[in-house]
């Protein structure tokens, strides 16, 4: 189950920064209660975006959500390799994570 606030979050992402894919990497739930606490996300983005760390600093100021939320940012081409290879953390979020977008 993927949470309303974590798809709202990942659309407003969307809207905004044109990725051409958001992955829940993970997200934290309080064990008693099961609301959400927190989660992150991968973007996947062109690789023409001039300046990934600008992009990231953009999307944290100009998306607000109700749960704190972390990013992480892969241009395309990084992505179609370390994605391939089992010993990177995007292997991990490929194998593991849900497409949202």
């Amino acid at each position: 189950m993927v949470f309303p606030a974590i798809m709202q979050t990942a659309k407003e992402i969307s809207n905004l920064g044109k990725p051409l894919q958001i992955y829940l990497i993970s997200h934290k739930t309080n064990p008693a209660t099961g609301q959400l606490i927190s989660f992150k996300l991968a973007l996947i983005v062109r690789d023409e975006t001039p300046n990934i760390s600008e992009l990231e600093c953009f999307l944290y100021t100009a998306v607000d959500s109700e749960y704190p939320y972390d990013l992480v940012l892969y241009r395309k081409s990084e992505w179609e390799t370390l994605s391939q290879d089992n010993r990177t953390f995007a292997w991990s979020i490929r194998e593991n994570g849900s497409v949202l977008i």
